[in-house]
């Protein structure tokens, strides 16, 4: 819930709520590699360079130790990654820091970018570490702090999340440091204050950026969503997508209500044409099956294509996507019960914990589910999925 964060601010830390790309777990269906047989073959079709971008490239070519420039150039593909889900634009991010990457004390905006990158890569040690060093140097950077923020959710550790929310309460907008707080206070065990407080923020909130409305909005449904309120999430999430209809996590989060909620075909026109990024082709792909569309054949084979080319690259990243799959059109819960485990083992987004639940299940196997309900005892989480499929007591 805290992953828009530093996206609402136009910091670095925009990749920390990039759409989940689908990737392989066990089991996956290795492709034979591609090779054309014609070297002017088309293979991808990218976005055209901007100006801006051209300029860019073109200073920091003639005058390489410029980081003002690398750290310019790289945020925009950091923001490209978010909005495309795609990979690529992390590597490009990367080489364009090369200079600085693997310095013990970088400049402060590469560690920053660094960290941020790392966490997309599921490097959150290593992310981790890159935060803590820019805080302690810095308590007062709101852009480190978020970013902090988010990596420490995703790791469970809501102490230090809690911390970077109250280092920035006093530097940011109300609505931000209200969003940032109460995606905790969700989290561990008090949804209905942090849902009631947040709205009333929101309310009085009408003149604020787009993103930062569009994030408060967002974190406002997820916690619907934990108290069992599916039709206060649409309303929330409705708001977001007619704010922002290229939100992909807000659309992605809107299809998933309209899943959990017996109305898979008016997810599937929600997400039509926006299959380019994995995790909302992933839904689409699920809810084509469940409505037998006629886009069922088309998209399932699409989605089994990434998921083999993932896994033929060794790509490990998300694979919460996969296992969705796995359980809810290959109709496998026992391996999609392994790879749950295995997303859950790396993070414990709640997100992450459902997955589990489910695919335990499913597969009738609720002790399978034991490091949920650890996590789930430890924090006080409380919420209506977990106990749809654990119980009363996850």
């Amino acid at each position: 819930m805290l992953g828009a964060a530093a996206l609402a601010l136009g910091t670095a830390a925009v990749a920390a709520r990039t759409p989940a790309k689908a990737t392989a777990g066990s089991g996956a269906t290795m492709p034979r590699t591609y090779v054309p047989a014609d070297g002017s073959a088309t293979l991808a079709a990218v976005p055209p360079r901007d100006a801006r971008e051209v300029r860019l490239r073109k200073v920091l070519h003639a005058e390489p130790e410029r980081v003002d420039v690398a750290v310019q150039l790289a945020r925009l593909d950091v923001q490209r990654n978010r909005t495309l889900s795609d990979p690529r634009y992390l590597g490009r991010a990367q080489a364009t820091l090369a200079r600085w990457w693997h310095l013990a004390a970088p400049p402060p905006d590469v560690l920053l970018l660094r960290a941020v990158i790392r966490q997309s890569l599921h490097d959150f040690t290593g992310a981790r570490a890159d935060l803590d060093r820019l805080v302690a140097a810095d308590p007062g950077d709101t852009e480190a702090q978020l970013t902090r923020a988010v990596v420490s959710t995703i790791v469970a550790d809501y102490r230090a999340a809690r911390q970077s929310c109250d280092a920035i309460a006093g530097k940011v907008s109300p609505l931000v440091a209200a969003t940032c707080t109460a995606a905790i206070d969700a989290i561990t065990g008090r949804a209905g204050e942090a849902y009631a407080r947040l709205a009333q923020v929101v309310a009085a909130s009408d003149g604020e950026a787009l993103q930062l409305r569009t994030w408060a909005l967002t974190t406002l449904a997820e916690i619907a969503i934990m108290r069992g309120d599916p039709a206060a999430a649409v309303q929330h999430l409705r708001a977001v997508v007619e704010l922002d209809p290229d939100d992909a996590y807000g659309r992605a989060a809107l299809a998933d209500v309209y899943l959990g909620t017996g109305r898979a075909a008016e997810a599937s026109a929600l997400l039509a044409g926006r299959e380019q990024i994995d995790n909302l082709l992933v839904r689409r792909a699920i809810a084509e099956h469940v409505t037998s569309g006629p886009d069922r054949t088309r998209l399932v084979g699409a989605m089994r294509d990434r998921i083999a080319a993932a896994a033929e690259r060794g790509d490990r990243i998300h694979l919460r996507e996969e296992a969705r799959f796995t359980l809810e059109v290959e109709n496998d819960p026992r391996r999609a019960l392994a790879i749950a485990l295995e997303d859950f083992a790396v993070q414990k987004e709640l997100a992450d914990a459902r997955l589990v639940a489910a695919a335990a299940f499913a597969a009738n196997d609720l002790a399978a589910a034991e490091p949920v309900r650890t996590w789930a005892t430890l924090h006080r989480v409380d919420d209506a999925q977990l106990r749809h499929w654990l119980g009363d007591r996850p």
